[in-house]
């Protein structure tokens, strides 16, 4: 395990000095796929929370400026540090999801580098505003602990004062603000 921590910190230090910004890939039917940086993943607060065996969550939000249509993805990452693996999961625009189970930062670092596919438009051009907010816990987990809350002291989530307490014990709690985020503008020609 101490050697896969090492090799992680070699990679994300080497990703450091690559470029800061995303890549676009035009597909057909008008498709905009991004392919995110690996200095996201070297950032100190970034690198701090994948250490941790916890879920981080890449939340992408793909705004087109002159139309405000928004749309986005999402990639989650969390290191099993038991089997020595990352767990990762990707869901698309369009609600595409794919699950694998990684086992060598290499293969992690091509699995980041596959372009996300984060917005659809029959225009010819596009403005695009792609925001990444990167937060310490997965859906899947922030809803385990909405429950986990709302059972626990006796409070039940009735819809009733109760469900008040819980909303704000979240609010505070495991819905904090993002570890980090970044936001990229840009000109697109989907023709």
């Amino acid at each position: 395990m101490k050697r896969t921590a090492i090799a992680l910190l070699l990679l994300l230090a080497a990703s450091a000095a690559r470029a800061q910004r995303p890549t676009f890939v035009v597909q057909p039917n008008g498709v905009v796929a991004a392919v995110l940086p690996l200095s996201v993943l070297s950032h100190a607060a970034v690198k701090k929370q994948l250490g941790t065996g916890l879920t981080t969550t890449f939340l992408l939000v793909a705004r087109q400026r002159t139309t405000n249509v928004r749309s986005g993805a999402r990639l989650e990452i969390r290191y099993d540090l038991w089997d020595d693996v990352w767990l990762v999961r990707r869901i698309e625009f369009d609600g595409r999801s794919e699950r694998a189970r990684i086992t060598s930062l290499e293969a992690l670092e091509k699995w980041w580098r596959t372009p996300v596919r984060v917005l659809a438009s029959s225009a010819n051009r596009v403005s695009l505003q792609l925001d990444l907010s990167v937060l310490p816990f997965s859906a899947a987990e922030k809803e385990d602990a909405r429950q986990w809350i709302s059972k626990s002291g006796g409070v039940a989530n009735s819809g009733g004062g109760a469900g008040g307490i819980v909303d704000a014990l979240i609010g505070t709690t495991i819905g904090a603000e993002p570890i980090t985020s970044f936001k990229w503008n840009l000109e697109l020609s989907l023709k």
